[in-house]
């Protein structure tokens, strides 16, 4: 058999093989067993776990509730942490020079990669100043990027009535006790069925029904004729929802870095720092240099540019991640399984590519702001 025909049949076997998995399982097998993929909610502000959430018994208001992003927010603070202190305590508080195990080794891999680019790019005087922030923010992102890939995140959640203006599904009960906590499953028999349209009585007969809405009313139970988790529909709002899909948490990024741009900047340069804004070098230097004028145009623009950098850092990261997970809920919704593993690993490097972009972006705008708008005018004219 020659090297061609031997590279036909793996091709071949290959699509018999991808039919099998994205055909049969998803169109055939999953719907079978009641368990075909139920089509996801899908909304731009974070899902709503407990209403009006009073953390460590402390009233916020009524209006301060529990969302999946801020749970995933805590999580992702969790993980930082243990591994900062992980490596603290391996290192011997930092003073162990010499790596002696994996885990150290691959921290200062990294470190050492981060820290040799934020040097080459901003220099030696100001790396280990600005090291710190880009570290964190790489590493805080990186994390809560790739959260969208864990199994069980935006599918394992709270159980409860469809809300009005989404769609539903019948549902069935998996597990009476499960830690103290009774386990529901959607029911789905048809392939790339989107659920039934749900509307406000109907949501008010199923919280009535079973007790599992938002508002269930208090001693009143409508009359079912059978299973109430067969005649009302239900969805999942997940306990996990990776946080960077919140524009909350992009925007509050976003001037956390917008802060420490302009601090940096007044640190190095003091008040000079403000000559990129408002021209009065230039001004003051009319007469030897009457181009400089255009500054009077620049400066404003120059302001304006800076207050853009919140609005690009921001969306640029939302819109990313978003998508990102949009994109991995259809493909899982239309193929069930198989398929969708390619699009999984390309979150992998879309989750790395965007939290190298933010930190890289807020390391080069530091180093701007700390370099200065007239540095160059004023060495030349010293040496004059």
């Amino acid at each position: 058999m020659t090297t061609n025909q031997r590279g036909c049949l793996v091709g071949l076997g290959l699509l018999v093989f991808a039919a099998v998995v994205c055909v049969t399982i998803p169109f055939i097998a999953l719907p079978g067993a009641n368990a075909a993929a139920a089509i996801p909610v899908i909304q731009v502000p974070g899902e709503i776990l407990v209403h009006h959430w009073k953390p460590l018994g402390i009233d916020l208001g009524e209006d301060f509730n529990l969302i999946n992003t801020m749970t995933s927010l805590f999580l992702v603070d969790i993980i930082v942490l243990v591994i900062a202190f992980a490596g603290w305590r391996v290192s011997n508080g930092w003073r162990k020079k010499v790596p002696t195990n994996r885990f150290q080794t691959l921290l200062e891999l990294i470190a050492g990669g981060l820290y040799g680019f934020v040097r080459n790019t901003a220099g030696n005087k100001n790396a280990r100043s600005i090291f710190p922030l880009v570290a964190t923010i790489f590493l805080f992102l990186l994390f809560a990027n790739w959260m969208s890939i864990i199994p069980g995140i935006e599918s394992v959640g709270k159980f409860h009535c469809a809300h009005p203006g989404t769609n539903g599904y019948p549902a069935t009960q998996v597990n009476e006790n499960f830690l103290g906590v009774a386990v529901y499953q959607l029911r789905n028999s048809q392939p790339l069925f989107g659920g039934d349209p749900v509307d406000l009585d109907m949501e008010h007969a199923c919280a009535a029904a079973t007790g599992l809405g938002e508002e269930a009313a208090e001693g009143e139970h409508a009359e079912t004729t059978g299973d109430p988790l067969e005649e009302h529909r239900f969805h999942i709002t997940p306990f996990f929802r990776p946080a960077a899909t919140d524009l909350n948490l992009t925007i509050a990024l976003a001037l956390i870095s917008f802060t420490f741009i302009q601090v940096y900047g007044f640190k190095e340069q003091g008040l000079n720092y403000l000559q990129k804004f408002i021209p009065v070098h230039s001004l003051g230097n009319l007469s030897k240099k009457p181009l400089g004028a255009i500054d009077l145009i620049v400066g404003p623009l120059e302001f304006i540019s800076e207050l853009s950098k919140i609005v690009s850092l921001s969306f640029r990261l939302f819109g990313n991640i978003f998508a990102g997970g949009i994109l991995i809920a259809v493909m899982l919704f239309l193929l069930g399984t198989g398929l969708p593993i390619v699009f999984y690993a390309l979150e992998l490097i879309v989750g790395l590519a965007q939290a190298l972009v933010f930190a890289v972006l807020t390391l080069v705008f530091v180093a701007q702001a700390m370099e200065g708008h007239h540095g160059d005018e004023e060495h030349h004219e010293e040496h004059a």
